[in-house]
């Protein structure tokens, strides 16, 4: 079973919106449950946007603005944290250990692990060109300029990427929770998200480009293969199963009345695209994790 966040852009006074979709990866069957579930104080009509999504043992937690939503595994409301001084989080980590969080409005990453705190910005790291001070729409991206947004736990590392509003390649980097470090991987794409690692690999989508990558962590080499065409998809959620790449595949700003957002199945040996399934009613795919 899959947890996806979905969404739509391009819809004006939308009602009872997505809260969380269920989606067997076995038979395409899907359910999505609706805001309607919350309290009424937590659907927010003007910040209210399901994003991160992590499952732990018996619940599931789910990123929405300001505050971090508690559901059990069918999708009931169970409680709610504020994130104080949040704005638009996306890929979350919740274990017995780790809570990480992206501050992606604001350039940052907010960790607890075994009760200390860290705050990284990420505007202060190696390999950082702080180069993006424009105007983008209602929207000026001194505070947003990498837009971190991605995220992925494996053996006591926090792997994250710098999307950087394709000023420059996107970057790669890891937090050590044994040394308290940061270290830069590489660059790599155009508005990358996502970054799951499996052995040595790292797995992510070049969101501009419209491609699937692997960059070996060893050696620094890897492979692309494009799967869409960017002016009308969206890549972003990625998760890994013993066969597949399952990604999300959303419609762009130009096409978004044009259909629904889709689940892609890659075949991991040949890398062809094997099945599609429409989320229907749905233009975007925010987040996919295994459940």
């Amino acid at each position: 079973m899959l947890s996806i966040t979905v969404s739509n852009r391009r819809k004006k006074n939308e009602t009872n919106r997505a809260l969380i979709c269920f989606f067997n990866e076995k038979t395409g069957e899907y359910n999505i449950i609706k805001e309607n579930v919350l309290p009424d104080n937590l659907i927010d009509t003007k910040k209210y946007k399901s994003f991160g999504c992590y499952p732990k043992d018996d619940f599931l937690f789910v990123a929405n603005h300001n505050k971090l939503l508690k559901l059990n595994k069918k999708g009931n409301y169970i409680d709610y944290i504020t994130l104080n001084g949040f704005e638009n989080p996306h890929q979350i980590i919740v274990t017995d250990d780790v809570k990480c969080f992206t501050n992606t409005n604001k350039d940052l990453i907010e960790l607890t692990y075994k009760d200390k705190n860290y705050v990284i910005d990420v505007k202060t790291l190696d390999n950082v060109v702080n180069d993006l001070y424009v105007q983008s729409g209602s929207h000026i991206l001194k505070d947003d300029n990498h837009h971190v947004n991605s995220l992925c736990l494996n053996n006591n590392k926090i792997y994250f990427c710098l999307h950087n509003r394709g000023s420059k390649k996107s970057q790669y980097y890891y937090i050590d929770l044994k040394t308290e470090k940061v270290e830069y991987i590489c660059d790599y794409g155009f508005c990358s998200h996502n970054c799951e690692i499996d052995g040595n690999f790292l797995y992510t989508l070049s969101t501009r480009t419209g491609c699937l990558a692997c960059i070996n962590l060893k050696t620094g080499k890897g492979w692309e293969t494009k799967l869409v065409d960017r002016e009308d998809y969206f890549l972003r959620g990625l998760t890994l199963t013993k066969n597949h790449f399952i990604i999300g595949s959303s419609l762009t700003d130009t096409n978004a009345n044009n259909g629904n957002s889709q689940i892609l199945f890659v075949d991991r040996e040949t890398k062809d695209i094997v099945n599609r399934y429409d989320i229907e009613g749905y233009n975007v795919v925010n987040d996919i994790k295994k459940i």
